[in-house]
């Protein structure tokens, strides 16, 4: 009898590692395993996963090794070696490959556990119990085979819920001889020699796995709890029973609180935090000082697709199988799924799949940001640990990813005076085997005006892609419609988001692997972008595009740039410089142009002295009291500081008066404070989220009739991303300003775009900057459509224009439409397509970008039909809101599914103890 066991055990061993390893290196490894480690280098697969393949691949080549040198004739050694350690790395090695994601607390305790348990296992195996004079070994040896003992048992109990049907379902599958026709088909195929040995090996393989896995249960568990009982026995027997069942006792203990306190997930603490609006600024502050945990949880709930296999509400398959396989009823059925779902709470969500969703709308009211912007850096390690795509689309995930290298930049100022055309010419090149979109945020002066983009494949300036000034709306429509991983034709759109604010976005950036074919033509491997804008001059020269947000491109000290031909050291960690220097000294000269329709655009420089502050001035204060401006305590008390300097904080209507409107978010509300002295900023409690547009609308419920000369909303960079409405336009009594403390955003939407031009207000950074060009525009009278960037701009028609020393110039034609469309947006009601398209028509003919109409570039006839389609369609001016928030794709959940037919009963079970193997082998030939 001894004799059978010793033969069963070596031949166990080694007839499952050498069917394996057969498989591997004659099949896999030449096949699928030197691909797949190329795609890796090509940036193509994440390192992890091949990673985790050398393990698994290494882990029986190893064991093999150690088997044949120092095991071979030791048969109840090799089994014990085989279940008790190479087969629990293998079965690990799969999991965290193919089922495990990202590691929670929970799940990393315990998979530390087993890894413990298996390097103690293998210890006591080639080792034995520790000498008496190693104490301290000894110890560690009595608490990790207390460890043993837990996990024993707990991979035994796991591994029987899946045994017991597994044998039930081989040996139903056997008697149906239904895999002889599979093997015959095989045989019969004199062309199969190959697939033949390949199959029967995985035939074999897999074979050995079931029966291995049915044995499994039993036999790790009496080898586990034996091996615990041996070391205790040993230890009890040194330091006595009571130093023995103290120990063992207190590592139980430690072992059973660590568990139990990290099943606490912590989105059920954050929902119940924001399950009811605040009711007053006590309990506001309260939920505030809540913040980390709040964040943590929702984070953990936006992120339990990939940090858990399952939902404890989702999860279903054991009670499937026992039904379908043994005939249990749905109620026996379901109370093996909650004892299962109790051993497996580690790795299961305790929430619903909706939370997700919830937790993402929870944080964007709480924190006053996207998600996934905030939180951009937790959200890429969770998508990294699943083999996951991101959308083409840069999105906020994308915000300063390092994709696209900008190898050279050119930049070159053809000067005209005190005016000049400037040129922007960039080459992108891939860093990775995607085509790649390019995404930059940027702000250029007020007064400037964009007057080209262009695209190529080369240098060559003949064989650029030119622009089309099209309807805002149909624009955006047809860019979007193009950016795509399958068949990705070269699109550029440029558009105005703001007074200041444009977004340029390009696609596709062609991948670092393009291959080229003898007697085709080259394929390009490198973006050329040009794009053109008119400035003003300005004491230090000629203003940059200052940057706001980049996604995706990145540049180095490689990058080269020149500047009017000349190449330059730039050392900064910036797109641009702030100005490039004029050749002398800017003059600045008065200039007229005329435009068609009898339309005249006057450019009057101003001095110093020509500015003027307010006098006599009533304005309202709108305060946007969200969350993120509690980061600007500093700038808000600087600007109260101005305020009371200048006379509006002291009641005195005669001189400058000032009231304060404070905006909060819902459920709360808001405040008229006429006296704004009694207003104390680090007293104030900063919550939620609010737009510009609810802010407006509670200022006008507020206000009543009382008269305004300007109103001032008072804000940070504020979040573009979570407007919910993009064509909402609230009616101001006065000229409308943003005052943005900290930084200008990144785009506003078309709604409050409008109210801005409607009302012929503006943006700024600084109070003391936006007051005065209030009051100097209110001085110089009705004709003047801005005052920026030292000049004044005056819309006249020909025959009324003033007399002038000036000569009409038409070289300012661009500059000067720019104004002409802001000055008419003043004058004519933009909400209906004929106004509209009559605006637009401005900016075609002058060739420029306007807050209506945005430059595209196009390849193909197929694109300018569909731009053809869309500038007919009657939203071809609705521009949706651009939320860069990515569609994740969500991993599958294994541990779902429906009851099936009868017919379909093997497909549960297969996948019940071979689901690992079936996902590798789809992996590996994806």
């Amino acid at each position: 009898m001894k004799a059978f066991w010793n033969v069963t055990f070596e031949g166990i061993f080694w007839l499952w590692n050498l069917n394996f390893l057969t498989l591997v290196y004659f099949g896999i490894l030449p096949w699928v395993a030197v691909p797949l480690f190329q795609a890796t280098l090509q940036g193509q697969i994440p390192v992890e996963f091949s990673l985790t393949l050398v393990a698994l691949i290494a882990v029986p080549t190893i064991s093999t090794i150690i088997g044949g040198k120092f095991l071979l004739f030791q048969p109840l050694q090799l089994i014990r070696f085989f279940y008790g350690v190479e087969a629990p790395l293998f079965l690990l090695c799969l999991l965290r490959l193919f089922v495990i994601r990202e590691l929670t607390p929970a799940s990393t305790q315990l998979l530390i556990t087993i890894s413990i348990c298996i390097v103690a296992f293998c210890g006591e195996l080639f080792w034995g119990y520790a000498p008496k004079r190693k104490n301290a070994l000894q110890w560690l040896q009595m608490a990790t085979h207390t460890l043993m003992l837990i996990f024993g048992i707990y991979a035994s109990v796991i591994l029987l819920f899946y045994a017991l049907p597994l044998a039930v379902f081989l040996l139903q599958q056997f008697l149906k001889f239904e895999w002889l026709g599979g093997l015959w088909s095989i045989l019969s195929d004199p062309h199969s020699f190959t697939l033949f040995w390949l199959s029967s090996l995985s035939f074999l393989l897999f074979i050995f796995s079931c029966t291995l896995f049915v044995l499994m249960p039993s036999v790790l568990a009496a080898m586990y709890l034996n091996s615990g009982y041996r070391i205790l026995k040993n230890f009890a027997r040194d330091y006595g029973n009571k130093k023995m069942l103290s120990g063992a006792t207190a590592v139980f203990i430690a072992f059973a609180i660590t568990f139990v306190s990290l099943q606490n997930q912590p989105q059920a603490l954050a929902f119940s935090l924001l399950a009811n609006s605040p009711k007053n600024e006590s309990d506001r502050q309260t939920i505030l000082t809540q913040s980390n945990k709040i964040r943590d949880g929702l984070v953990n709930a936006y992120l339990s697709s990939y940090r858990y296999l399952s939902s404890i509400e989702e999860n279903n398959h054991i009670s499937a199988m026992y039904q379908h396989v043994l005939g249990l009823d749905k109620s026996a059925g379901k109370n093996l799924q909650n004892i299962y779902n109790f051993f497996m709470s580690p790795f299961l969500y305790q929430g619903t799949s909706k939370d997700a969703d919830k937790a993402e709308k929870l944080y964007a009211e709480f924190f006053d940001t996207p998600i996934q912007k905030a939180e951009k850096i937790a959200v890429t390690h969770a998508i990294q640990s699943t083999f996951n795509q991101q959308e083409v689309k840069a999105g906020l995930l994308n915000i300063n990813d390092q994709k696209v290298w900008l190898a050279s930049q050119q930049v070159t100022v053809k000067e005209h005076g005190d005016w000049a055309d400037v040129e922007l010419y960039e080459v992108y090149k891939n860093q990775t085997p995607e085509v790649q979109e390019v995404f930059y945020s940027f702000s250029l002066p007020e007064s400037a005006v964009i007057t080209g983009l262009w695209l190529g494949d080369t240098n060559n300036l003949s064989k650029r892609f030119p622009f089309k000034v099209s309807p805002r709306g149909a624009a955006q429509k047809v860019y979007n419609s193009q950016v795509r991983r399958e068949r990705p034709v070269d699109p550029a759109l440029l558009e105005q988001v703001g007074p200041r604010h444009y977004r340029l976005r390009a696609f596709p950036i062609p991948p670092n692997n393009v291959q080229q074919f003898p007697g085709e033509a080259a394929r390009p491997t490198e973006m050329h972008l040009w794009l053109t804008y008119q400035v003003m001059g300005q004491e230090k020269g000629w203003l940059m595009p200052d940057l706001g947000e980049r996604r995706n491109i990145f540049w180095n000290n490689d990058t080269k740039r020149t500047r009017n031909n000349q190449a330059v050291n730039f050392k900064e960690d910036a797109w641009l410089e702030s100005f490039i220097p004029a050749s002398g000294k800017v003059q600045p000269a008065l200039h007229e142009v005329s435009l068609e329709n009898g339309d005249r655009i006057t450019i009057k420089p101003l001095s110093l002295k020509d500015y003027s502050l307010p006098q006599g001035k009533r304005i309202a204060l709108v305060l946007d009291t969200s969350r993120s401006m509690g980061n600007h305590l500093k700038e808000l008390s600087q600007t109260w500081d101005w305020l009371n300097k200048h006379g509006f904080a002291d009641k005195d209507l005669t001189n400058n008066d000032a009231d304060l409107y404070l905006s909060v978010p819902k459920d709360a509300t808001a405040k008229r404070i006429d006296d704004i002295q009694q207003f104390q900023p680090e007293k104030t409690i900063f919550y939620g989220t609010i737009q510009p547009q609810e802010m407006l609308t509670q200022f006008n419920s507020l206000r009543g009739d009382t008269a305004y000369d300007a109103v001032l909303l008072i804000s940070d960079e504020g979040s573009y991303e979570l407007s919910r409405s993009n064509k909402t336009v609230v009616n101001s009594p006065a000229p409308l300003w943003m005052i943005h403390l900290g930084g200008l955003p990144p785009a506003y939407n078309d709604g409050i775009i409008k109210s801005l031009q409607d009302t012929g207000g503006g943006v700024a950074e600084d109070i003391a900057e936006a007051l005065p060009r209030i009051a100097t525009k209110l001085a110089l009278g009705d004709s003047v459509v801005s005052v920026v960037d030292g000049y004044a701009w005056y819309l006249q028609q020909q025959e009324k224009a003033t007399a002038s020393n000036s000569q009409p110039t038409t070289d300012l034609q661009a500059l000067a439409a720019r104004q002409l469309i802001l000055g008419l947006s003043k004058k004519i009601k933009l909400d209906n397509l004929e106004s509209l398209d009559a605006i637009h028509a401005i900016a075609k003919k002058y060739e420029i970008v306007s807050p209506y109409s945005s430059m595209l570039v196009l390849v193909n006839e197929e694109q300018r039909q569909l731009l053809k389609e869309a500038e007919a369609a009657s939203d071809r001016f609705d521009r949706k809101i651009e939320n860069g928030k990515e569609d994740l794709t969500k991993p599958n959940n294994p541990f779902k599914t429906s009851i099936p037919e009868s017919s379909g009963g093997w497909i549960l079970c297969l996948s019940a103890a071979g689901m690992l193997m079936f996902v590798n082998r789809r992996k590996f030939r994806a």
